[in-house]
């Protein structure tokens, strides 16, 4: 039950810092916002201020920002549909942008608490098959397959761009330098795979860093994990990576259980995770999804012609009703692989 609590408040507050991202630039933007809503459903409370409602609603499952004009018709001058081109994609942008600050600000709070991974040797998980080579604590990865590990997170890319075009039962030649006596060793290991993602079985040794470097962290992290979703997304396309391995709602409530179990920083480095997630993928241009708006904006301001809002609005519900088809399909694949 904890579990389920913690996981409908990380995800509250991951849609209403979207949803301020568009109201903010949107008063910004002189465009009326007739509600700012945290949680969806029935009205537990609310307060008028100015033209704006502000609500909180009994279904902490997500939010929104009433834009006057953004989904219907409006004849009133400060509405969405009425605003120029360029505002209405800087407020659609917002969204995505603001999930990206969350996600580099987080991030930055983790590397401070927790330090920076290394390339070191930190620990083994059960079953480790580097544990099993022969490789010790404190050893050095120092390449595989003859490529230059520099960082923790480039055994991984080094792994996923082998086995992409390798069989999963092929091994590795894992180079470490000793920790005991300083001399180097070549193990031939054959990794696990979780999810198609092969592992070594290690964890990282990690490493202090000052609150100016932590920063500089947060920002990297937050790319790196950009490119990894654009990475799985073009896995996904390609057949590389099977559509099972995506998790819906059910997946990371249990997902954000296995993390609380591991400490603050670990929900907090998720939080950061799916609050990229929810940019890049709102930046997807999709019907129903940010991206698409961007695009029609995009579109007028070079062209200077709109998009017809009754197809848009057409197009929209379409791919609204495929995006939740979608999410049903995970949602009941994630269920049954609970049991």
């Amino acid at each position: 039950m904890g579990t389920i609590i913690i996981a409908l408040i990380m995800f509250l507050a991951l849609v209403t810092i979207h949803e301020f991202g568009h109201f903010i630039v949107a008063k910004l933007s002189d465009i009326k916002v007739n509600e700012f809503a945290v949680g969806m459903g029935p009205e537990i409370f609310s307060k008028q201020k100015g033209e704006t409602k502000y609500s909180l609603r009994a279904l902490p499952i997500g939010g929104y920002c009433a834009m006057e004009g953004e989904e219907e018709s409006s004849s009133d001058p400060r509405s969405y549909d009425n605003a120029p081109a360029f505002k209405r994609f800087l407020t659609i942008l917002a969204g995505p942008v603001m999930n990206l600050l969350l996600a580099i600000i987080v991030f930055t709070i983790v590397a401070f608490n927790t330090g920076t991974s290394t390339n070191f040797v930190g620990g083994f998980a059960e079953n480790s098959p580097a544990k099993e080579a022969g490789i010790s604590l404190d050893d050095q990865i120092v390449s595989i397959n003859n490529k230059e590990i520099k960082e923790f997170t480039d055994i991984s890319n080094v792994l996923r761009d082998y086995y992409a075009s390798n069989a999963k039962d092929n091994a590795v030649e894992v180079k470490v330098k000793s920790a005991n006596n300083g001399e180097t060793k070549n193990y031939n290991i054959t990794p696990t795979f979780e999810n198609d993602i092969p592992l070594l079985g290690i964890t990282s040794k990690m490493r202090n860093v000052s609150f100016p470097e932590a920063i500089g962290l947060g920002f990297k992290e937050t790319w790196r994990n950009v490119k990894m979703i654009f990475n799985i997304f073009g896995m996904l396309f390609t057949g590389k990576l099977s559509f099972g391995a995506l998790s819906g709602p059910v997946g990371v409530v249990k997902e954000i259980g296995n993390q609380a179990q591991s400490g603050v920083m670990n929900v907090l480095y998720f939080l950061s995770y799916i609050s990229v997630n929810l940019a890049v993928f709102n930046l997807i241009p999709f019907p129903a999804l940010d991206g698409s708006k961007l695009v029609t904006n995009l579109y007028e301001m070079i062209t200077k012609k709109r998009v017809n809002k009754k197809i848009e609005e057409r197009v929209t519900i379409v791919g609204f009703i495929i995006l939740i088809s979608l999410i049903l399909i995970i949602t009941i694949k994630d269920i049954f692989t609970l049991f």
